[in-house]
């Protein structure tokens, strides 16, 4: 009995790695298809015109005859009508943006022709609506990829780069007029013609209770990041949460399973800290390559009950991605939001909050396994069909990269 439930397992896990198998060959025999987006929106708040100037990967498929079907400049054109919609004040731009395309090698001569890509330059203008406020570039649902945008009004680069993904709006940014000073008193600016600058005056006397409240927003900001983190762990994605299962379906012995938490634990809050610094950027395959690592550590529970060195390693890389994946989520974005850079206290509120997160699912996942552990069947009626149901939604990350 015990003998045809372990092949049953096996059969189930070889069906994933094949149904994976067809999709990718599927893939292959696409036309020529975007498969990343970089974006810069240029903003004239003087001229009140628009420029997304976006760079298209395109990548053409194995079969020549294929590509002919679908030229790169039809792909970034679909692209661009299809999924990218330029809002002002929640309301699609009227009228639409003229596109502009051209195509650039992205590979160098040396490149086999085989292996050669193709880089698309659209280029989307327009102008503001009359009245309009705030300018927000909208990313269809049905987008299968993200997209990073870097905003530069009036020559003024924005600090943190930003990924919108699909279904999401980008974030709201004012278009109105930049004026210095007030136009009334004239202070921090010039007045009226004619008029000399009329200095700010200096406040002589500080509040008594002005360390005080300092202290309270601190302390405030603090514990919203620490909710935040604890959102951003829970609220986007599985991955975060699976990955911790998938360690302890293997083997519940104290030593093993604090080490490979452990490690997980050590590469997530790196993950995190690089996104907020804004030195790793979250890219298309980030979660398809944190589901390929959530297919490895659950799929090996299916064959064997040993720790082996090799799985600590691959332990925190999965940390390092599940990082990279909580920085997608909106809760993210709400503490650091690229005004300004990451500072330290929030940063630390937001990383102790997923640690936080991490360490109560691996909790309440651990004693669950350790009531049911007592029981003859707990391997072939618990752990066997977690882990084929770990790796059958880390195969789908994969998958619908590709679909």
């Amino acid at each position: 009995m015990i003998l045809k439930l372990k092949l049953t397992s096996l059969l189930l896990f070889r069906f994933t790695v094949i149904v994976f198998g067809v999709a990718l060959c599927s893939n292959l025999l696409q036309a020529h298809q975007v498969s990343s987006v970089s974006l810069i929106s240029h903003l004239d708040t003087k001229e009140k015109t628009y420029l997304l100037d976006a760079a298209m990967e395109v990548v053409p498929s194995v079969d020549p005859a294929v590509n002919d079907q679908i030229s790169p400049e039809d792909a970034a054109r679909e692209f661009a009508e299809e999924y990218l919609k330029v809002l002002f004040d929640q309301k699609d731009a009227d009228p639409k943006p003229k596109l502009e395309i051209s195509i650039e090698k992205a590979s160098d001569e040396n490149t086999p022709e085989e292996l050669q890509r193709q880089q698309v330059l659209v280029k989307m203008s327009g102008s503001f609506p009359e009245g309009a406020k705030e300018f927000l570039l909208y990313l269809s649902p049905n987008c299968p990829m993200a997209v990073v945008m870097v905003t530069i009004k009036d020559d003024r680069p924005s600090r943190r780069m930003q990924v919108i993904l699909a279904g999401e709006y980008s974030r709201p940014v004012n278009i109105e007029p930049l004026v210095e000073g007030d136009p009334f008193t004239g202070e921090g600016g010039k007045g009226k013609a004619g008029e000399k600058e009329i200095p700010k005056a200096e406040s002589k006397e500080k509040p008594e209770t002005s360390e005080a409240s300092s202290q309270a927003v601190a302390d405030d900001q603090k514990t919203s990041s620490i909710a935040a983190g604890w959102r951003a762990f829970f609220g986007f994605s599985l991955v975060p949460m699976l990955l911790p299962l998938a360690l302890l379906l293997l083997t519940l012995k104290g030593r093993e399973t604090f080490g490979q938490m452990a490690a997980l634990v050590i590469g997530q809050s790196p993950g995190v800290a690089l996104a907020a610094f804004g030195l790793i950027g979250t890219f298309t395959w980030t979660l398809p390559v944190a589901g390929l690592l959530l297919v490895v550590l659950a799929g090996e529970a299916l064959f064997h009950r040993e720790c082996k060195w090799w799985r600590y390693i691959i332990a925190l890389v999965a940390g390092l991605f599940s990082g990279l994946v909580i920085s997608m989520a909106p809760a993210f974005s709400e503490i650091f939001n690229g005004a300004e850079p990451a500072a330290t206290s929030r940063l630390l509120g937001f990383v102790f909050g997923t640690e936080l997160a991490l360490v109560a699912a691996a909790l309440v996942g651990a004693g669950i396994l350790l009531f049911l552990s007592r029981f003859d069947w707990y391997r072939t009626s618990i752990v066997q069909p977690l882990a084929v149901l770990c790796c059958g939604y880390g195969i789908f990350l994969v998958i619908e990269m590709f679909l």
